[in-house]
């Protein structure tokens, strides 16, 4: 089955597995998008705009979608480098000469890029994070930027905003535009997206959904943090957007795919430009983090701002772009859009089935969330296919193959393990055949709404 045709199938069940989480993280909300070569193929959100009012979040709302901001500047850059209004070993010195006499007139555009410019993150005074004052103006910002650096140019990667800050600036003075004018002129406009830009326009603010706090304990309640301008570290950290509108935009970035940059420009931006050894191995090219989720190499970016975790990934070989919007600071955003990918790959590459299924079966009788005092786990179809998985993590690590014995017996395949490996799952139907209970491994399992009522908990909204 086409990988389009695979992830509109499953749409639905990847709402229900990350509601489960959303619910049990008690993340306020999340917007989600999937796109297969261009093509919508998930679209949903979950949770609340506001823990404050309960207003229903919906794939409309806006988002602050923060360090994704970096993506689009360095989209910029590369724009400007085949037109060859500038070239990626200038210096920043060169297009903003108030950097004169300053470690920063020496950085290469280059440096930049790849957060190897050794330039401090956020400035001296950064609390503008924590909303005790505004983000940086130009005056402040070039101040901010005229320190001595942290590092030597290339000898670490160093994650900076200052750095992309700057780049905004040279934007503006290599392009003769503002940074919002190009984007709109260059990125957001020929793309048509209109809920995607570099800085959220006041009129708009009723759109957003509202940013909420972090817990520092399990009962703690999160609080509604207030809307910020990012000012003149747009460029690194403004952007707003839908999920649909995100993944439309990584879209174009696809190999083969035009509308923003030529392929060669591509694959620079995207290839290991710097390596990251904590807390985990993982890659930065030109704008883009790049990671490998199971066979494929996907890039992309997350973000973090005052009330909002969000990530994005894109394959760029295949087309698939997922984008996950949180709207509280801790959300697991990458998390989710990772397992996401993994989920989808799960439909994707079905192992050979060892022993065939029944025929003459509907697959789709035996699918449900099924829950004991121990938790929940799912019987889906994936594929045409049935497996048993937790909602809860890598879904890869708790996949179990299950192959059609008869109308109320699953068997799964063989294979080594802690827990009931081999044992089949049995179902106990209604007079209606719906699914009363099923047992595997000598214990019963019942739906888990039936479950929830059998043990006096309330029912789930």
């Amino acid at each position: 089955m086409p990988l389009l045709d695979t992830v509109r199938n499953l749409a639905p069940y990847l709402q229900s597995w990350l509601e489960y989480q959303r619910d049990l993280a008690r993340v306020p909300g999340v917007q989600v998008a999937v796109r297969v070569g261009g093509e919508l193929a998930a679209s949903f959100a979950l949770g609340v705009v506001s823990e404050a009012t309960g207003q229903q979040l919906t794939p409309q709302h806006l988002f602050r979608i923060a360090s994704h901001s970096k993506t689009f500047t360095a989209t910029a850059i590369f724009q400007l480098a085949e037109a060859g209004t500038l070239r990626l070993d200038d210096l920043a010195g060169h297009w903003l000469p108030e950097l004169a006499g300053s470690p920063a007139a020496g950085l290469t555009v280059r440096a930049l890029l790849g957060h190897q410019s050794g330039i401090n993150r956020d400035g001296a005074d950064s609390d503008y994070w924590q909303q005790l004052h505004d983000f940086p103006d130009r005056d402040t910002l070039i101040s901010l930027c005229r320190t001595e650096a942290v590092f030597l140019p290339n000898q670490f990667f160093k994650y900076s905003n200052m750095g992309y800050s700057l780049l905004g600036l040279i934007i503006e003075a290599a392009s003769g535009q503002t940074y919002e004018d190009y984007i709109a002129a260059h990125i957001t406009g020929p793309l048509a997206l209109t809920n995607l830009g570099p800085e959220l326009p006041p009129e708009r603010e009723p759109e957003l959904a509202a940013g909420h706090s972090g817990r520092l304990a399990g009962n703690d309640t999160r609080w509604v943090l207030p809307s910020s301008d990012t000012r003149a570290m747009a460029a690194a950290t403004g952007f707003y957007g839908t999920a649909a509108d995100v993944t439309a935009y990584l879209a174009a970035h696809a190999l083969g795919r035009d509308g923003l940059l030529t392929d060669a420009s591509k694959r620079l931006m995207q290839r290991r430009e710097s390596e990251i050894r904590r807390p985990v191995t993982r890659w930065y090219g030109l704008g883009f983090f790049v990671e490998e989720i199971g066979g494929r190499t996907v890039v992309g970016h997350s973000g973090g701002f005052p009330g909002h975790t969000t990530q994005s990934w894109l394959d760029p070989e295949s087309g698939l772009a997922v984008s996950v919007l949180t709207n509280c600071l801790g959300g697991p955003a990458t998390e989710w859009a990772t397992n996401l990918i993994k989920l989808i790959d799960l439909a994707v590459n079905a192992p050979q089935q060892k022993t065939a299924d029944a025929p003459g079966f509907d697959l789709d009788t035996f699918t449900g969330r099924f829950a004991t005092n121990w938790g929940a786990f799912d019987v889906v179809n994936l594929g045409g296919r049935l497996v048993s998985l937790t909602p809860q993590g890598d879904p890869a690590m708790s996949a179990t193959e299950l192959s059609v014995v008869d109308a109320d017996t699953l068997m799964p395949e063989p294979e080594a393990g802690f827990g009931a490996v081999g044992e089949p799952f049995r179902f106990q139907r209604t007079a209606a055949s719906d699914i009363e209970w099923v047992r595997q491994g000598g214990g019963r399992a019942w739906p888990i709404t039936a479950y929830r009522q059998r043990v006096g908990l309330d029912p789930l909204a």
